[in-house]
């Protein structure tokens, strides 16, 4: 293990590690200025009284021209908030960047609020049907006819102005959860077997627990754990406001319960919900049959929390990477998706500094990649030089060439994708990278340690969100019926599904019915089941590459420049993946499987 070291403060990280943001704003005077030119709520009530409300039924022109004018607000808006956002995450301790996340989210409530009109009034209009299939409306084709389909569950113009008025309040609970992740968290120093401090922090918690030394592992579990279930009763009680308030506004727009209300945007039937968790229990005996090889090669009585990040191979040298290594090995591996994707790629990670790399103090936690439709793309994630972290930057960079392509290729309003197809891109990127290890240094300790990481990811990416998804559900069905959340209610759910999930290989200490306390995802509801769908989706994507490269590149660009322009299963359709009338999820497992059975000969 490296030396302890102090983490550096923000001022301190060199340039190039960090993103550059300047296609957004210079500064915060910059954005100040910008802020400064948005219209007053009076100003663009007044405009929209004028100009549009009870008036679309004159015409398609007006309607169109009343969309451009709040996508042309809404793209200010979002530029806006994305920088204060992003300089946020460089350390969520800084006022001033808090203060511009607060001061535009308030604004962006105000002056989309003024839009409350439009879509009740949209569907009063009897020849809306034949507008949108002709200019100018026909750009607005795909989103009309959502909002028709969706017309059950939009309320009243008051209703909807109202709401959208209260969406920070409701929205506050993610924001909590992400103060005190970040920012209140304070964990003691963890000793290796040697007697040696190790520095346990958010960034440096999945790296301690790959370590070889049980003991460090051991000892950061305990230390990082100890710490947060001080909390129990304040995040309970956090998660239930978060909860609660999702149902209720669910049942507000007459849906039966949150989960039907969070999958029906993307046309997702909860049937596939359940679906997908009830798929994986029914081949839960694989997981089990891993944990029981890992406690094989691992030479442990029981496996413990702390021993499931660990690698199944040792190599004889730690594999490690600097971050120009693992860089030029994410863009080696990306090869068969052609050379305008790599080169484009190449641009962003060698040149426009997409990445914000280092570590500091106050930084976010884990990593992401987000942007505006006029900004390059931004990927955050802290480098250590483990082989995690090269997995890492080639799943964020499947992101950020997603919305780079759907960005270049779709109008603003149909440029956003969904989330459910959100994984699919960064995921495949994941299964390039691997085929390329295995592929091209066969046999090598990086092989075997990829063998390794492609188990850990399926169990992570897979089986482990889909956990979450079921706990998301039981508390969800809890919330539905008006009942509160008491710490020991979702510690006794959150227990028992660990052990159903990891088996009798596994044991289950205290601080196990703890640790759903600290996963962020619960806080962009039902999010985690998509990692799951995507991971199954970009494993046979990457399956008919190998099979048939030119016509499976073909779909996958297909894929990526769709944007948000069909629903999110016609679009994985159209690139050969039927979620509803086959079986991903039992191909994914096959894989799952080929590479357990090749890690039991390989390891043994």
């Amino acid at each position: 293990m490296k030396e302890i070291q102090k983490i550096q403060k923000r001022s301190e990280v060199k340039t190039e590690e960090t993103w550059n943001l300047t296609d957004l704003f210079q500064d915060f005077s910059h954005w100040t200025n910008e802020f400064n030119k948005l219209p007053s709520e009076d100003d663009l009530e007044k405009l929209i009284e004028s100009k549009y409300k009870n008036k679309l039924s004159q015409s398609p022109e007006i309607i169109y021209d009343c969309l451009k004018c709040r996508d042309e607000l809404s793209l200010r808006l979002e530029n806006l908030f994305v920088y204060a956002s992003l300089r946020n995450t460089e350390d969520v301790k800084n006022t001033e960047s808090s203060e511009a996340v607060g001061k535009i989210e308030i604004k962006h409530s105000g002056l989309m609020s003024k839009f409350a009109f439009l879509e009740p009034e949209l569907l009063k209009i009897s020849q809306i049907n034949e507008w949108i299939k002709i200019e100018p409306l026909k750009t607005y084709q795909f989103k009309i006819m959502e909002l028709i389909r969706k017309k059950p569950h939009i309320l009243t113009e008051q209703e909807e102005s109202l709401l959208a008025k209260l969406s920070v309040s409701l929205n506050i609970f993610d924001e909590i959860h992400s103060k005190w992740n970040n920012a209140d968290l304070k964990f003691s120093n963890a000793l290796d077997s040697n007697g040696k401090e190790h520095i346990v922090s958010n960034s440096r918690y999945s790296l301690n627990l790959q370590a070889k030394d049980r003991v460090l592992r051991k000892n950061t579990y305990n230390s990082y754990n100890s710490e947060i279930c001080k909390w129990r009763n304040t995040i309970t009680s956090n998660y239930y406001g978060n909860m609660l308030s999702g149902s209720t506004v669910a049942k507000v727009r007459k849906f039966s319960g949150y989960l039907e209300a969070e999958l029906f945007d993307d046309a997702i039937p909860v049937s596939l919900y359940d679906g997908l968790i009830d798929a994986i229990k029914k081949n839960i005996s694989l997981l089990h049959r891993s944990m029981k090889l890992r406690k094989k090669l691992l030479k442990i009585d029981a496996v413990q929390p702390y021993d499931r990040a660990v690698s199944l191979f040792e190599s004889k040298e730690e594999v490690t990477f600097t971050w120009e290594e693992g860089r030029d090995i994410v863009l080696k591996a990306i090869a068969p998706l052609g050379e305008e994707y790599v080169a484009i790629a190449t641009q962003g990670l060698t040149q426009d500094r997409w990445v914000d790399r280092a570590e500091n103090e106050g930084k976010r936690s884990g990593a992401f990649s987000w942007g505006t439709y006029t900004s390059r793309p931004y990927m955050l994630q802290t480098w250590t030089g483990t082989l995690s972290d090269v997995y890492t930057l080639a799943h964020e960079l499947g992101h950020s060439m997603h919305s780079y392509y759907s960005h270049k290729h779709q109008p603003y309003h149909n440029a956003n994708y969904t989330i459910f197809v959100a994984e699919v891109a960064s995921t495949l990127n994941e299964a390039l990278l691997s085929d390329y290890i295995l592929t091209h240094m066969k046999d090598s300790d990086l092989a075997k340690s990829v063998l390794s990481e492609n188990i850990e990811n399926f169990e992570g990416t897979v089986l482990r969100q889909v956990l979450f998804a079921a706990f998301e559900r039981e508390a969800s069905l809890i919330a539905d019926k008006e009942e509160s959340f008491t710490p020991d209610t979702l510690e006794e759910i959150y227990l028992n599904l660990n052990k159903f999930w990891y088996g009798s290989e596994c044991e289950y200490p205290e601080y196990v019915k703890h640790e759903w306390m600290r996963i962020p995802h619960f806080y962009s509801a039902f999010y985690v089941y998509k990692y799951a769908t995507s991971y199954c989706a970009s494993l046979a994507l990457s399956e008919n590459l190998r099979t048939d490269k030119e016509k499976t590149r073909e779909k996958i660009f297909s894929f990526l420049k769709a944007g948000g322009s069909k629903s999110p299963l016609d679009i994985l359709k159209d690139a050969g993946i039927d979620f509803l009338n086959s079986d991903p999820v039992a191909n994914a497992f096959e894989n799952y499987k080929r590479n357990i059975e090749l890690a039991e000969k390989t390891f043994s």
